[in-house]
């Protein structure tokens, strides 16, 4: 059981480090040799854990996956409070849902011509659809939802305003930019306006 715990543990650690190196170095960092240098482990070790460098991008896509619907669950709320955090969790508003951001656009980018990684893209893709289907439901069912929208349709234009959101967030790291409408503490607030939005009739 140690040796499995070690395994495990050692592919979480390769796992993060792959991260890190996207968000840093993008696609051109994510070598054998790069990702172990940042694990601090021997390419070996690395190649034992991950065949290919495919299978380490794979797991990356899982990774980001893992992360986000653990803090997902680990949510204590409900009805629009569960929303709002719910939806916070896939926006870069902090170091750690930054660097899943960057990675998940890094390798989506290479997704477009790698026909093998295109699987796990899209089943990222569909797990933040879902995301949003779930917030509407919610709203749905806390009674925070015109009766006269169409629930399918304001997922879909949920996931719109979270996707513009995100990459403007993606700008609000660089120091020079000073546009407020772009500080990741004023997200919450334009999706609470479009939150209360839902709530009124078209």
């Amino acid at each position: 059981m140690p040796r499995r715990i070690d395994a495990d543990a050692r592919v979480a650690e390769i796992a993060q480090a792959s991260l890190r190196v996207l968000e840093r170095d993008g696609l051109a960092g994510l070598s054998v040799r790069g990702v172990a240098e940042e694990a601090g482990i021997a390419t070996a070790s690395l190649r034992r854990a991950f065949p290919t460098q495919h299978a380490l991008r794979e797991h990356c896509f899982n990774l980001i996956e893992d992360r986000v619907t653990a803090r997902i669950q680990a949510l204590d709320l409900s009805g629009r409070e569960l929303v709002e955090a719910l939806l916070a969790q896939l926006l870069p508003l902090d170091r750690e849902r930054r660097l899943e951001l960057v990675a998940q656009l890094q390798l989506g980018v290479l997704a477009l011509t790698d026909p093998r990684l295109r699987p796990s893209a899209r089943h990222l893709d569909d797990a933040v659809d879902r995301g949003c289907s779930y917030a509407v439901a919610i709203l749905v069912e806390a009674g925070r939802l015109d009766p006269g929208r169409d629930p399918e349709y304001e997922a879909q234009r949920l996931r719109a305003l979270l996707d513009g959101l995100a990459l403007h967030l993606m700008w609000s790291a660089i120091p020079e930019d000073t546009d407020p409408r772009q500080q990741p503490d004023q997200v919450p607030a334009t999706l609470r306006r479009h939150l209360d939005e839902l709530e009124r009739p078209v």
